[in-house]
């Protein structure tokens, strides 16, 4: 009797847990599907409100891809100058120590590494965009999906049901 009960607390607190729960990203592959045991069973137990809650993130996710961002490599650009900076500080003071040879080998290895640092950071903000554009192309394919999953949920639930005749 006792593993009985203990059994049965356990299969309320998962369903608890499985009903109170929500993922926090969308969990809808580009077939409609619903990815997971989980999810499936969130699915199943939530109906509507798990639908509606996919398609608020999806469409949020939508929109954070649409909006112009800030490269990613800003934040490495403006540490890259300030560095530059004080390494171009740091040759002034150096300069009457360093041959004219020696200077001028200097200024074309500053060169040399901001264009190297260029090429890499707009690898990094193209392949950021790639990314993006990615993420925006699978939730513009998502999006209608769990709008028509949501809309037939609801027409589900709204169909009369069949009295039965006397």
């Amino acid at each position: 009797m006792y593993k009985i009960t203990v059994v049965i607390i356990v299969i309320i607190i998962l369903f608890g847990y499985i009903f109170f729960s929500r993922p926090d990203k969308v969990v809808i592959n580009e077939k409609g599907k619903v990815e997971g045991l989980l999810n499936n069973g969130r699915a199943l137990l939530q109906g509507d409100k798990f639908w509606e809650l996919q398609l608020k993130l999806a469409n949020d996710m939508y929109s954070k891809c649409l909006i112009p961002q800030v490269p990613s490599s800003f934040e490495m650009q403006k540490l890259y100058h300030k560095l530059a900076e004080d390494e171009k500080a740091l040759n002034e003071k150096m300069k009457p120590l360093y041959t004219p040879e020696e200077q001028m080998a200097n200024l074309f290895r500053m060169r040399a590494d901001s264009l190297e640092r260029a090429g890499k950071w707009r690898l990094i903000d193209d392949a950021a965009v790639e990314v993006t554009t990615k993420n925006a192309e699978k939730f513009k394919i998502l999006i209608p999906i769990i709008e028509s999953k949501l809309k037939s949920m609801k027409q589900q639930y709204s169909k009369p049901k069949d009295k039965p005749t006397l």
